[in-house]
């Protein structure tokens, strides 16, 4: 026993030394920005994420918040409820609606796929389909890429489909440039609009500066806070010449210099999720495979991936980091959020809502 004796005394010596924070997981906290989140009790939460209590909440007139996002300035939220028919404009400093509409109008109803914010929130680019209720049938539409003018509340004009195969009710990916001068589509290549006369002025083909078999990388309706404009960091999928199968990597798109940053290969593909911590030296994200769930993390800044850990988990969850980095908030589809710690994934707590959770969970770091 002499022989562990001082393994077990420099061990405790080493935890009585610790910060307090390490000693205690109950005070580690995620920092001091604030968290929002919808949910089908009509509402957008509004958690202080130094206490992680409500602190406030928003009420969505439309209905239960479906999908949400972020203005540029970050003052304001646009969402579209679960009927995928109205689309709504919060502020977040007043917790009040600046405007809603709907494109629906009687027996027609037009549902909303996808929308993308101009920068200068002078207009939407939003994908809908449409379907008639006659007396014997459903008349379907095709899908359509419509500009809607928000000052003039109007379709000003229909957009081409920026690819000649047939469209289908999926969401498109799509995104502005940080001035809003030009449109990406993410599709099987990049697909670039100049956003006057939304006319295609170029095309890129990911594959071609890195080497042929590049998956896309996933882009969409994520959340870029903690983006720097005009980057993408992601996930891709590449053939492997030498082994079988896909390869997993990290690529940083840059999109307003057309070129990649950097990529690397990780090992082989699985399906992970990815989300960036506010200093971007670190991502995590979840894998789900056979019943199991699984934490991830990926080294940025040693281009490796880090520790794995299984645990149990709900059968839907989104994983998003604190606005310090240190903490992880698992959610969605229940009303809780469940924090572990970032660098253990030790369970710490649970916070509780009074309803599900229905949107994206946004961690909005102090100004």
């Amino acid at each position: 026993m002499r022989y562990f004796r001082p393994v077990i005394i420099a061990c405790v010596f080493a935890f009585l030394n610790a910060p307090a924070s390490a000693q205690n997981g109950s005070q580690l906290t995620g920092g001091n920005g604030t968290l929002y989140i919808g949910g089908f009790a009509q509402k957008i939460y509004v958690i202080d994420e130094a206490t992680e209590q409500v602190v406030d909440e928003i009420r969505v007139s439309t209905g239960t918040p479906r999908v949400m996002t972020l203005s540029a300035d970050r003052e304001r939220f646009y969402l579209y409820d679960t009927t995928m028919e109205h689309i709504e404009i919060i502020d977040i400093a007043s917790r009040s609606t600046l405007d809603a509409f709907t494109l629906s109008d009687g027996s027609k109803k037009v549902r909303i796929r996808n929308f993308e914010i101009d920068p200068k929130e002078r207009y939407l680019i939003i994908q809908t389909w449409a379907t008639t209720k006659l007396v014997d049938r459903f008349e379907i539409d095709p899908m359509r890429l419509v500009q809607y003018d928000l000052g003039a509340h109007e379709i000003v004009r229909d957009i081409p489909w920026p690819t000649s195969r047939r469209p289908g009710r999926a969401p498109l990916n799509m995104v502005f440039s940080p001035d809003g001068s030009l449109l990406y589509f993410f599709l099987d290549e990049i697909i670039i609009y100049e956003t006057t006369n939304f006319t295609e002025v170029d095309r890129w083909d990911l594959s071609q500066p890195l080497e042929p078999g590049l998956g896309r990388i996933q882009f969409g309706f994520r959340d870029l806070i903690n983006e720097e404009p005009g980057l993408y960091t992601g996930l891709f999928t590449v053939q492997s010449p030498v082994r079988d199968g896909r390869q997993m990597g990290v690529a940083r798109v840059n999109l307003t210099e057309k070129k990649i940053d950097y990529f690397y290969t990780l090992g082989p593909a699985i399906g992970v999720s990815f989300n960036l911590t506010p200093d971007r030296t670190m991502a995590y994200g979840l894998a789900k495979e056979y019943g199991q769930t699984e934490f991830w993390s990926f080294d940025l800044e040693n281009r490796r991936l880090g520790p794995r850990q299984r645990f149990h988990g709900r059968p839907r969850l989104l994983l998003k980091p604190s606005s310090n980095g240190q903490l992880l908030y698992l959610y969605y589809a229940g009303e809780t959020i469940d924090v572990y710690e970032a660098g253990t994934y030790r369970y710490l707590r649970t916070l509780e809502l009074e309803a599900d959770q229905r949107t994206n969970l946004f961690v909005i770091p102090p100004n």
